[in-house]
């Protein structure tokens, strides 16, 4: 993957929060080791200690928030800590009855708007994106304040009820401490590294899953398998979990409480239900690529509506809170039970799903209802993630489609064997992550032996979604949106250089003011194809090639000197639409431009001013010179 077009543009919408090194003491480089890579095992090692603090951290934050907001009444974000009967406002509220379920969760979303307004828009959404940004544009630099910001915020969205995940405020929380102990390193390819090992740390934290954690930060952020990578990586998802597994209700086996069940299911007759799991990979691409769009259609629509920003995270919580009071009512049952199946992460819902307790309607009703509830969460602008939806939505999907496959296909599996392996392939078609979601099933179920389907939807959903959506996901799109292209492979590591890092900074460039004339014997006589142009102020005006000049040089003789061009000048007939870059970008970008424009050489201006020019030559030098390191 890699940054590309766009970038700036990109970059002005928000604070440029990355930008907060400071320089370091020689002291506090002393405490570390010199060699290099003994350095990244030590800050991996510290990087998943503060990530697995701040994983436990953030399970708490949100349980203090839903016992102010609901007490023992509900449990949105699936937290393991015990609920306390505790004053709480859905108790002192009880007059409103049902419009509770309508109120709180707006209030939840309406405080969350309020901290983006007084802190940052990069507290809003999902958080992977602005990660996956700060690798691609900015170096990996991120704001440490993001990973305070982004746990108030979050926890509050989740334990109002918000219909959002856990993860992704953890992987950018992790991904914030990354970045912070980047600043102990030399190069930007150690930071990127730093921050994927953090955003690794908070998956593995979380979810009690390390391998999933590390496979996460590989497939989706950095899309690239350098063995010192892998080694920081790894090391800080195997510290975070020993530390979330030491503090929290985690056992050394694969498995999480919510997602274990009593059952273990497997192919029961193979020949007849691999057909059958093909025929549910086809089912979840065309799914998870409609969530894909529903998400980003719905933040559209959101950010159309000429309201105060701090307004419409509440407006999508209060929609939020009608949609489990129509699904309550549709099924009659409690207003309370549809807020259970609908709002916070849902996790008890999917474990109903997996062992098959819910009938085929429902099911379906809840797959949609949570598709709607989440796009209105987090298209609103609320902050939360997304994994833990899409998952919810996989279960009840998988569990309809084996409802109807035990039903008429005698022999097969259970509903919940198609629950399980319907949750990995959501995710994986939205996040374009099959190896990420076959190991995070896993490792949350413990259900080894269904992971030859698990594998097989997986892989066959991302190939067909991947043609859905052409080449984007639940992730990219808001990059690609915002001008940042992200390609589908990286080109080594380009975009840990800058422009700056292989420009030719002695630039003959040609005045604007120089006639056309005088300048024919400067192009005839130099290598170079073409000049940029520069005023009188020095600052850029245009480019001159070979193919603007050629009309006045054909047919030239040698002594002649009355003609046309001695009457025009170089600014005259240059190209003034320019396509520039600056010092600061990073060498992916400038190689993306290249190629989209079919242009050799490209400008490097700053201030207005040219410091320097990249061409096609410099980029396969600079790729020539690559460590094997990165």
């Amino acid at each position: 993957m890699g940054g590309g077009d766009g970038s700036e543009e990109a970059a002005s919408d928000e604070p440029m929060l990355g930008k907060v090194r400071s320089p370091l003491s020689p002291h506090s480089l002393r405490s570390l080791p010199a060699d290099s890579d003994l350095r990244m095992v030590v800050l991996a090692l510290a990087i998943g200690i503060i990530a697995g603090l701040g994983a436990v951290f953030f399970r708490f934050a949100i349980w203090v928030v839903q016992e102010v907001f609901y007490g023992p009444a509900l449990n949105p974000g699936s937290v393991e800590f015990a609920l306390v009967p505790v004053p709480n406002a859905f108790s002192i509220l009880s007059a409103l009855g049902p419009v509770r379920l309508l109120l709180l969760p707006a209030v939840g979303g309406l405080i969350v708007g309020v901290i983006i307004k007084l802190t940052t828009p990069e507290v809003k959404g999902h958080g992977v994106p602005k990660v996956l940004e700060s690798i691609l544009v900015r170096s990996g630099e991120i704001d440490p304040k993001i990973s305070v910001y982004k746990t108030v915020a979050s926890s509050i969205a989740i334990g109002s009820g918000g219909s959002l995940g856990r993860e992704g405020p953890i992987v950018q929380i992790g991904s914030a401490a990354g970045s912070f102990f980047g600043r102990y390193v030399d190069r930007s390819a150690y930071t990127r590294t730093l921050v994927a090992a953090g955003a690794a740390a908070g998956i593995a934290g979380t979810f009690n899953a390390p391998l999933a954690g590390v496979m996460f930060s590989l497939e989706i952020l950095l899309a690239e398998y350098y063995l010192q990578n892998v080694i920081a990586i790894v090391l800080s998802a195997v510290m975070a979990t020993a530390v979330a597994r030491s503090l929290l209700d985690f056992t050394p086996n694969p498995g999480v409480r919510e997602f274990l069940v009593p059952i273990q299911y497997h192919l029961v007759s193979p020949v007849v239900e691999y057909p059958l799991y093909v025929l549910l990979g086809v089912l979840v691409a065309l799914v998870g690529a409609g969530v894909v769009k529903l998400l980003y259609r719905t933040e559209h629509v959101f950010e159309g509506f000429d309201l105060p920003p701090v307004t419409k995270p509440a407006l999508g919580g209060a929609l939020l809170g009608l949609s489990a009071l129509v699904t309550a009512v549709a099924f009659g049952v409690s207003p309370l039970r549809g807020a259970t199946w609908l709002f916070g992460v849902g996790y008890g819902t999917i474990r109903h799903s997996i062992l098959g307790d819910f009938g085929f309607v429902l099911l379906l009703v809840l797959a949609l209802m949570k598709a709607v509830g989440f796009s209105l969460s987090v298209g609103s602008g609320s902050s939360g993630g997304v994994f833990s939806p899409s998952l919810y939505i996989g279960a009840m999907l998988g569990g309809a489609y084996g409802a109807v496959v035990h039903a008429l296909v005698p022999g097969t599996a259970g509903p919940g064997a198609y629950a399980l392996v319907g949750m990995g392939g959501i995710f994986a078609t939205s996040a374009r992550a099959p190896l990420t979601a076959t190991l995070i099933i896993f490792e949350l179920t413990g259900q080894y032996t269904i992971i030859l389907p698990l594998l097989l939807v997986c892989v066959l959903g991302n190939e067909l979604s991947n043609r859905l959506l052409r080449g984007s996901t639940i992730y990219i799109e808001k990059l690609r949106e915002r001008g940042i292209t992200v390609q589908e492979r990286r080109i080594g590591s380009l975009e840990d250089l800058t422009a700056s890092d292989v420009m030719t900074t002695t630039v003959d460039t040609l005045p604007a003011e120089l006639s056309v004339e005088d300048a024919i014997p400067t192009i005839r006589t130099s290598d170079h194809g073409g000049f940029p142009v520069v005023d009188s102020e020095g600052n850029l005006a245009g480019i001159v090639t070979l193919t603007d000049l050629e009309p006045f040089m054909s047919g030239r003789a040698e002594g002649e000197t009355e003609r046309p061009e001695a009457e025009q000048t170089v600014g005259d007939v240059c190209t003034t639409d320019v396509h520039t870059v600056t010092p600061g970008e990073n060498l992916l970008s400038v190689v993306d431009k290249m190629e989209s424009f079919d242009i050799g050489r490209l400008p490097v201006v700053e201030d207005g001013g040219v410091v320097g020019i990249v061409t096609r030559s410099d980029v396969l030098d600079a790729y020539d010179r690559m460590p094997s390191f990165v």
